[in-house]
């Protein structure tokens, strides 16, 4: 039997949430979104565990001693006043343990992809809004020997930093290596780096740009086998088709890396993802090749951005679960010849949102906007941002080694969202020294989701083998200044003797 805690042990204030939040609560919260049939946008994290048959009163054991301490998962989110508020659970009697943890049990038969076809049925479901908006379902007794505990949670609760720092705060053991640092969740506030002050200043006027018009009026990706098609852009929404690679080793990765001087796992794993994108095109010939090829638009490839002060730690995201990223983009080098030329590539395009203002520019725009459009707008705007590129991509770090969540060894660890109307989710997580990716597919995509994974994984093998293959004169940094930059470094010397020419003309007029 497992006690409640009492009511004066969970207290915490009634909180008035950001405008972040407030977009991401809609779906649920608001008449016209529900009108709408606009599915929440959900957070789902799959923990595979050892032990086939694990004891449920563990499981609330650890919900209670752990999640429920966390303010949001023990409040009830509803608006207010154009506001969104989270209402905490004073009496944790009436906290029902039944709705949030759900029981199934595989007879032995329920395969991972069985599992993975969970999320689908996640993604459709509607919260009941009176609870608290997460669900947990514990699978037993899998065909392979394993149970899986599956998290769904509502991205009104926080983002992809604060849910997974969330649920690597339920394993038992806390990692010796600082985790979390990853697209998603480490802070991409702009820093210092030696970057040429022509570049800066290039890099500030194309940043001012696209934060304040390019990426709100760039025009969405060309129609291709892996988007949903715009004329489905409006149907009823369809469920989620997933499916994960095989593993990755983690040290591949990183040698990988640092063959390439200045790189990050992050630009290797875009690189993986941009390879494996023009494979599935070539393996299905997907006409949208040849309208790249001959200079049409390109594909673009989502990330998220946590937007949180750099010192921000693991505890602090789980005390203060909250709605703090941007959406950045980067045009894919599709058609580039050689996968090492990818990952310069896809590095150049990263570099230039960390040292230009566009994150900044991007949050304070986004927050500004939310203050006053209407829900019709806001639903409007969030369709068009998840069509108008072709993938969307985090990347989570886990603990570097084998740990266990109540007291049960974690065999396996997946990571990935799902969003009404995104046609492509790549989930990609480490945990115990290796890598692996979740594909995640809107049904209303054509594309087969298993032979999207044969790509990824082709992809893997094709940069692992071009780069560890290759001389070091191949291996070495191309020139990533901008040509804007070099003509704007060309033009200061001939301003500056101009601006001089001026003067000693001028003074010597007045002298005259």
């Amino acid at each position: 039997m497992v006690s409640h805690p009492k009511g004066s042990e969970l207290s915490s204030p009634r909180r008035r949430a950001s405008l972040q939040t407030k977009f991401f609560s809609l779906p649920t919260t608001s008449d016209y979104f529900k009108e709408k049939n606009f599915k929440p946008t959900k957070i789902v994290g799959m923990i595979l565990l050892s032990d086939p048959n694990p004891d449920v009163s563990r499981i609330q054991t650890l919900i209670i001693d752990k999640m429920l301490k966390v303010p949001r998962f023990r409040s009830v989110c509803r608006l207010e006043d154009g506001h969104t508020i989270f209402e905490p659970i004073v009496d944790m009697d009436q906290f029902d343990m039944d709705y949030h943890l759900k029981v199934v049990n595989g007879l032995g038969k329920m395969t991972e992809q069985d599992g993975s076809d969970l999320v689908s049925e996640a993604h459709l479901m509607n919260w009941d809004a009176t609870k608290p908006l997460w669900k947990l379902t514990l699978v037993k007794n899998m065909i392979d020997g394993r149970s899986m505990l599956l998290c769904v949670i509502d991205h009104a609760l926080g983002d992809g930093a604060s849910l997974s720092a969330v649920m690597l705060s339920l394993f038992d053991k806390k990692p010796i290596k600082k985790t979390g640092e990853s697209t998603s969740q480490k802070s991409h506030r702009p820093y210092k780096t030696k970057v040429r002050l022509s570049h800066r200043i290039v890099s500030f006027l194309y940043g001012s740009y696209a934060g304040f018009i390019g990426l709100h009026i760039g025009g969405a990706d060309p129609e291709n086998g892996l988007k949903i098609p715009l004329a489905k852009k409006r149907c009823e929404p369809a469920g989620k088709k997933c499916t994960q690679t095989k593993h990755f080793p983690l040290s591949e990765i990183k040698a990988m890396k640092n063959k390439l001087p200045g790189t990050t796992i992050n630009d290797i794993v875009m690189g993986i993802a941009t390879i494996a994108i023009q494979d599935y095109f070539e393996k299905t010939n997907d006409p949208v090749l040849h309208k790249i090829k001959n200079g049409g638009k390109n594909l673009h490839l989502q990330f998220t951005v946590n937007y949180r002060d750099r010192n921000t730690t693991m505890e602090d995201l789980v005390a203060n679960t909250n709605n703090r990223l941007v959406v950045g983009q980067v045009s894919m080098p599709i058609g580039v010849k050689s996968p090492i030329d990818v990952v310069w590539d896809c590095k150049a395009q990263m570099d230039e949102f960390k040292i230009s203002p566009v994150i900044a520019i991007l949050w304070n725009v986004g927050s500004f906007l939310l203050r006053f459009l209407p829900d019709s707008a806001i639903e409007e705007a969030a369709l068009d941002s998840f069509s108008k590129a072709t993938a969307c991509m985090t990347n989570i770090m886990g603990p570097a080694e084998a740990s266990s969540i109540a007291g049960y060894l974690i065999d396996d660890f997946s990571f990935l969202g799902t969003g009404h109307g995104q046609s492509l989710y790549l989930g990609v997580i480490s945990y115990n020294n290796r890598v692996r990716i979740t594909v995640c597919m809107d049904e209303l995509v054509q594309a087969d989701p298993q032979e999207f994974k044969k790509s990824l994984e082709v992809g893997y093998t094709k940069l692992n083998s071009c780069i560890m293959s290759a001389s070091p004169e191949e291996l070495n940094p191309p020139d990533q200044m901008p040509k804007s930059a070099k003509v704007l470094e060309a033009l200061i010397p001939i301003l500056a003797i101009g601006l001089i020419g001026w003067l000693v003309k001028s003074l010597g007029a007045k002298q005259n």
